[in-house]
């Protein structure tokens, strides 16, 4: 088996995973559009905070990478994202909806219940 493979050869990828990172994928696009555009912002972000938005942007799109190629540092990188998401909710710094818990804890999940196919 070749390395550079991204599915293990017999194993094509189950529909959940596809779903939700072609899902994820339009959805960050979608936030990236958002936070680059000042029209839709009351008061826009500064350059810190968009610099912040964009990284989270860049890690949901490297998980969504991983999941794509059933990787399982992926589900690791979710897990650590979501618990960092949490524990700076718990100390007051960011807004808590359950929107904004939805989309992380849906990847979690759907890579969590394909862990063992994942290499």
């Amino acid at each position: 088996m070749d390395p550079r493979d991204p599915l293990p050869p017999g194993r094509p990828r189950p529909l959940p995973v596809t779903l939700v990172c072609l899902l994820g994928a339009l959805a960050a696009i979608v936030a990236a559009v958002r936070i680059g555009v000042d029209a839709l912002w009351v008061v826009p972000p500064s350059a810190g905070q968009r610099a912040v938005a964009y990284g989270a942007v860049a890690v949901t799109a490297a998980v969504l990478y991983g999941l794509w190629t059933m990787r399982r540092w992926s589900v690791v990188v979710i897990a650590l994202a979501l618990a960092a998401r949490v524990v700076v909710g718990l100390a007051g710094h960011l807004a808590w909806n359950v929107p904004a818990l939805a989309g992380p804890a849906l990847l979690l999940v759907v890579g969590l219940a394909y862990w063992n196919r994942m290499r």
